[in-house]
């Protein structure tokens, strides 16, 4: 009872934590709302000096161009008689088996032999049955030996010859088998404390800490202390405390060495008492998985058995009593579950006499008929001598259920055979309640984080929107000719909205720093003009403050250096930012030295030092615990959510430096943080703000945009003028639709959230329903950070996503991609063979000017998309084939167009542009013989491109 109490405090524990979450959100979303506004008006008073201007994270947003389907399951093909047809290459992955060694074989060749004969025999009834899809588990072995567990979803397909084949998808289910072993390790564990409870209980862990004790054991050595208040205590101490019971202390606490040391069972190991007790005590090593987690200690009183044993040994009647008084109900059946002998104790639990149950059958009077199975499987373990423990409902006379944990054995007669068993039930009601508002808890929970999960996509949201125009137009202002202080304050405008920026990213990303899916992407920097750069933001928030901000930097810190100079930044504004919210007069000194040289590696020292309230001492590791504020006891309002130091401490040791802190209450605070960075040769180029000029070949494309927001209609159209593109707005998704249906664009940039009709619905409209604007590609503009809502905007039919805040460039470049591959056919079906057949004898050469404009120096990024090409989108080709062969035009036009950014992704854009050729041809004009025939040629070239591909992996990865 008191461990159940114990747990529902938890509960409670963590439902006010909980709660308490969910206030610091609201306050840090009303705060980040305050600083948009703050940054809105701002960039009011500006806003005549508008035109046009550049942002740095044109590569950053660009990533996200594409997302491409890929497959991690092992899918393969198999005739009736179950030989392999077809095999996905992931196969090589998962088990190290090639396609070329897998088709051919039989299926129950890689099974294990004792799961093949009713693996064969399933699959034979699914066919024989005419089932449509089957599930099913079993386990194989991979060509390295290892044992892989498969759950697999197979489908029976009628080809149209009315051959019959299986397509099974298998999924590798051995973590979440392994974790099933774990867990019913752990009941096991659970289990043998609970059939145990009658002596006293001490369970320590590896590290001799008590996690479990009752109070019997505190009896027992007339412990003072709770069993409660002994968790979490080191039992070798404890030892020390209670060593003077024993008769001899020295022997005892040697031999509990001895028996640690050794961690063999020991049982019934005597241990005389001062007071003339005679202890019985059990030592028991608990091993999972061959590995040592600890022990179990059973102790007994048995002075009366050892002064009395042969006398309680002859008496069977006082032996009978005793058993009828313990707490544990006794239950003696035979080998046809026909009742023997029920005790006291169990007929108290189920509400009968002892004469009514004697001849009964219990599975029948006792067990609903769910349970019948366990049982079943419990008497052929009895009439094999194995005994065993498990847990079952049973139904009490008056009809209401019992949850019992069985502890059963058989009964062994003088000639080695089971004549009847023994069962040891223990009421384990309480604890199945327990269980069961644990999982409702566990629903709540559930529900409380998918409510989370909407309230940072909404707030993402609402704050990015206002954000993107406030970045927009600082870009804008850059593009008036501004004069250097006017340059000077708009850098600052724009460095605080990108850190504005990078705060609501950190809130919405803190999950994936913790991770470790940050990246670190390092480039030359100049580090003392960042220095300066925070500087001199910071000089102006205390303008008009009687605190100062100092920078002293080495004279050894010369030139350039190669690191994260965004993460840096992050890291350094935190810092100060949290030594100005606390500072009231004084100065905030920054220091920076170069503290030594190991090989290429400068291990750089930043000391930020202020005059400011200073932290307790009690109170310093609290600083760097996610949103945790030290308390103050000075009036001081805290601003923040609570997450930046979190955050730094993070992105520090992220980055292999480390953070430390020294702070005495009143006297101001220091933080020393020291990254390892190293030099570089290689000049900085600097961001002087240009927009890029639009090709004159494009002036006359037409754009529709779909935006409700009238500071991001304003933007938009500044740019689109500059660039001399003709467009028209709608302020939301039902005027979009109408604009859409009466005249045709060449590209459509649609918001995601808007009144009336949001872009989902006018996406699917516009793609479902007939309009000049069918397949006019669509670019989401998106103010959401949450994956799953970037993924829906594929799924509806758009063809990318740009999120806000955006830059200029990125716009146009995403604009121009769109605009030009629609405009282009490298091969046209009217073309001569000999034409074609010579423009394809040239060697394979990769659009190098499209793969910098994807991914820059960002060599990881473009890596893992080509490796992904290679080994998830390079298959899924073959199936132009097939449904060229069937004819399904549709299918192919579809399929052609979602392949096709693909090739352009990996630099394939002549191959690119064959396949729009083979969509365009699909949709206006099909015919089996030239889309047969155009197939061949991409093929070929197709081919032949793999190992161009290849190779430019290799150098990826080498660099």
């Amino acid at each position: 009872m008191e461990e159940i109490e114990k747990l529902k405090r938890q509960i409670e524990l963590e439902k006010q934590a909980h709660q308490q979450t969910e206030i610091i959100l609201e306050k840090k979303a009303l705060e980040l709302y305050e600083t948009s506004e703050q940054l809105q008006l701002l960039n009011q008073n500006l806003e005549q000096q508008v035109k046009n201007a550049v942002d740095e994270l044109k590569k950053t947003e660009k990533r996200y161009r594409y997302l491409i389907e890929s497959v991690q399951d092992i899918i393969y093909k198999i005739s009736t008689d179950g030989i392999f047809t077809y095999v996905n290459p992931v196969i090589k992955e998962r088990l190290g088996f090639s396609e070329d060694e897998i088709i051919g074989r039989h299926f129950s060749t890689l099974v294990l032999p004792n799961y093949q004969e009713a693996l064969i025999n399933f699959y034979a009834e699914m066919v024989q049955n005419k089932e449509e899809s089957t599930y099913n588990e079993f386990p194989i072995k991979a060509k390295n030996g290892n044992i892989v567990w498969i759950g697999q979803n197979v489908r029976r397909i009628e080809n149209d010859d009315e051959s019959i084949e299986l397509v099974a998808v298998a999924r590798d289910i051995t973590e979440r088998k392994i974790t099933e072993d774990t867990l019913r390790a752990t009941q096991a564990r659970f289990s043998n404390f609970i059939s145990n409870l009658q002596k006293g209980i001490l369970v320590e862990d590896e590290n001799h800490t008590i996690i479990l004790a009752n109070q019997l054991f505190c009896d027992l050595f007339n412990i003072d202390l709770s069993p409660s208040d002994l968790i979490g205590i080191n039992c070798l101490s404890l030892a020390d405390e209670i060593q003077g019971h024993f008769k001899d202390p020295e022997n005892f606490l040697s031999r509990v060495n001895e028996v640690l040391e050794k961690r063999e069972i020991v049982v019934e190991e005597q241990l005389e008492m001062v007071d003339g007790r005679i202890i019985e005590r059990d030592y028991i090593p608990i091993f999972i998985e061959g590995q040592y987690r600890g022990h179990l200690y059973n102790f007994s009183d048995v002075t009366d058995k050892y002064f009395a044993h042969e006398r309680l040994r002859k008496s069977e009647e006082k032996y009978r009593g005793i058993l009828d008084n313990m707490t544990l109900g006794l239950l003696e059946v035979d080998n046809n579950h026909k009742i023997l002998r029920a005790y006291d104790r169990f007929c108290e639990m189920l509400g009968y006499t002892n004469e009514e149950l004697v001849g009964q059958n219990a599975k029948e009077l006792f067990l609903p008929e769910a349970e019948t199975d366990i049982v079943d499987e419990r008497q052929e373990e009895r009439e094999k001598g194995e005994a065993s423990s498990y847990e079952v409902c049973l139904i009490k006379k008056d009809g209401t259920p019992i949850w019992v944990l069985i502890s059963g054995a058989p009964i062994i007669d003088e000639h080695g055979d089971t004549v009847a068993s023994m069962g040891i039930h223990y009421d384990i009601t309480e604890r199945k309640l327990l269980e069961q508002e644990l999982e409702k808890a566990k629903e709540v929970a559930e529900e409380a984080r998918q409510a989370e999960k909407q309230f940072l996509a909404n707030m993402s949201h609402e704050i990015r929107t206002p954000l993107n125009a406030i970045i927009g137009m600082t870009h804008l202002m850059f593009d008036t000719r501004p004069t250097n202080e006017q340059f000077e304050y708009l850098d600052i405008l724009k460095t605080s909205a990108d850190f504005l920026h990078s705060l609501i990213s950190d809130l919405l990303d803190m999950a994936k720093i913790e991770a470790g899916r940050i990246e670190i992407h390092k480039h030359p920097f100049d580090l003392v003009g960042l220095l300066r750069t925070i500087q001199r933001v910071f000089q102006i928030k205390l303008d008009s403050s009687p605190v100062e901000i100092n920078l002293l930097t080495d004279v050894k810190i010369t030139g350039n250096y190669l690191g994260d100079d965004l993460l840096l930044n992050q890291i350094l504004l935190n810092i100060i930012g949290n030594a100005e919210k606390f500072t009231e007069h004084g100065s905030i000194d920054v220091m920076v030295k170069l503290l030594k040289e190991e090989d290429e590696t400068c291990w750089i020292e930043f000391k930020i030092s202020d005059t400011g309230i200073g932290i307790p001492a009690d109170k310093l590791d609290l600083i760097f615990q996610k949103f945790k504020q030290v308390d103050s006891e000075q009036g001081h309002k805290h601003k923040g959510t609570g997450l930046g130091l979190a955050i730094t401490k993070q992105l520090v040791e992220l980055q292999g430096g480390s953070i430390l802190v020294k702070s005495r209450e009143g006297d101001g605070t220091t933080f020393t943080v020291t990254l390892p960075f190293q030099r570089s040769k290689n000049e900085v180029v600097k961001n002087n703000h240009v927009i890029k000029e639009a090709d004159r070949s494009l002036e006359s494309c037409k754009i529709l945009v779909a935006e409700d927001n009238a500071m991001n209609q304003k933007y938009i159209s500044s740019l689109l003028n500059k660039w001399h593109f003709t467009y028209a707005i709608a302020s939301d998704g039902k005027k979009a639709v109408d604009k859409a249906s009466k005249e045709r664009f060449d590209i459509i940039l649609m918001d995601i959230q808007m009144p009336n009709m949001d872009g989902y619905e006018a996406t699917i409209t516009i793609r479902n329903t007939k309009n000049p604007n069918q397949d006019t590609p669509i670019i989401a503009l998106t103010a959401s950070a949450m994956l799953d809502q970037k993924n829906k905007a594929f799924e509806v039919g758009m063809d990318n996503f740009v999120t806000k805040p955006f830059s200029p460039n990125h716009l146009l470049s995403v604009i121009q991609n769109y605009v030009n591959t629609k405009s282009e056919y490298a091969v046209m079906v009217t073309e001569e063979e000999s034409t074609v057949t010579k423009t394809y004898e040239n060697n394979i050469f990769l659009d190098n000017e499209r793969l910098t404009d994807l991914y820059g120096d960002d060599r990881e990024y473009a890596a893992d998309i080509f490796q992904t090409f290679l080994e998830d989108v390079l298959p899924d080709f073959q199936e132009i084939s097939n449904l060229i062969h069937q004819q399904n035009w549709e299918a192919l036009r579809k399929l052609a167009h979602k392949l096709k950014p693909t090739l352009g992704m990996v630099g394939l854009t002549e191959l690119e542009q064959l396949l729009i050729g083979i969509e365009n041809q699909a949709k206006e004009k099909p015919e089996y013989e030239s889309l047969q025939y155009m197939w061949s040629l991409f093929q070929i070239k197709l081919d032949e491109s793999v190992p161009v591909l290849r190779a430019e992996l290799d150098k990826l990865l080498a660099q």
